[in-house]
């Protein structure tokens, strides 16, 4: 029996109508998901341009610090040695089986000392390791005698950011390391740390006293301290050790100092 004519049509529109909505929603769910990736690339654009911003704005270490900073710096002709550039954290060494964790300097290179008494310039957290002649340093006065100052690289004639800034923002101390960190446990994981010992810190901190006494040493060490006054990108400071008796410097280094 034939369909009628009428109903025929109404069958064909909506399976017209059917078709249509399909193709709609379909076409609908490739906008959302264009829309969302086009969302998507806009933001880790925007997140790149952030950081090459960020970045272009950031001071460099470069090669070291500039000429005319260094002009500032007179050295007090005291040899340096044994230079190591690390930070401070936690290292494991193992015995046997058993795996232990201590702190001490990780992450060490060994460095050296350019134009007399210049260091390696660091960054924030990181740690310079020296050794100096322990009878030329006592030699040039007590501790009373000596002072770190600190000026920003980019405004050396400035007065010392000491002036007008506690010391806990620049690094003023230059026993920042304890000798237990420099002599590690035996056993250890930590590249270029040279000789070791087995026992308790303290144990160990006394080998390493008798060790330098020994060859005449005394230890020295600085860390690159972090700054709640530092701008957003960081700041270079250029730091000298000071002897105000001889006018002259033992060494002198420049930093990036940041935030954190």
């Amino acid at each position: 029996m034939r369909k009628p004519l009428k109903l025929i049509n109404l069958t064909v529109l909506c399976l017209s109508l059917s078709s249509v909505t399909a193709n709609a929603q379909f076409f609908d769910k490739l906008k959302d998901k264009a829309s969302a990736a086009l969302k998507k690339a806009q933001e880790v654009e925007e997140v790149t341009n952030d950081a090459k911003a960020a970045s272009a704005g950031a001071p460099s270490l470069g090669d070291g610090p500039d000429d005319s900073l260094i002009a500032f710096t007179k050295c007090a002709g005291i040899n340096i040695e044994n230079v190591m550039i690390g930070s401070l954290g936690d290292y494991e060494f193992q015995q046997g089986f058993s795996k232990e964790k201590r702190g001490g300097m990780i992450n060490r290179q060994p460095a050296s000392v350019q134009k007399e008494c210049i260091l390696p310039s660091i960054m924030s957290r990181q740690v310079i390791y020296m050794e100096v002649d322990s009878e030329q340093y006592s030699g040039m006065g007590s501790a009373n005698d000596w002072e770190m100052q600190c000026v920003k690289s980019a405004d050396p004639g400035a007065v010392a950011v000491g002036n007008d800034e506690p010391k806990s923002e620049y690094p003023y101390k230059v026993d920042f390391l304890a000798p237990k960190d420099y002599l590690l446990h035996c056993g250890h994981n930590v590249e270029h740390a040279g000789q070791c010992a087995e026992g308790s810190n303290s144990t160990r901190s006394g080998e390493w006293d008798k060790n330098l006494k020994a060859r005449g040493k005394t230890m020295l060490s600085v860390h690159g301290n972090t700054s709640t006054l530092a701008p957003a990108n960081g700041e270079n400071l250029y730091c000298q050790y000071y002897n105000k008796s001889t006018r002259s410097s033992l060494f002198a280094f420049e930093y990036l100092r940041t935030r954190n």
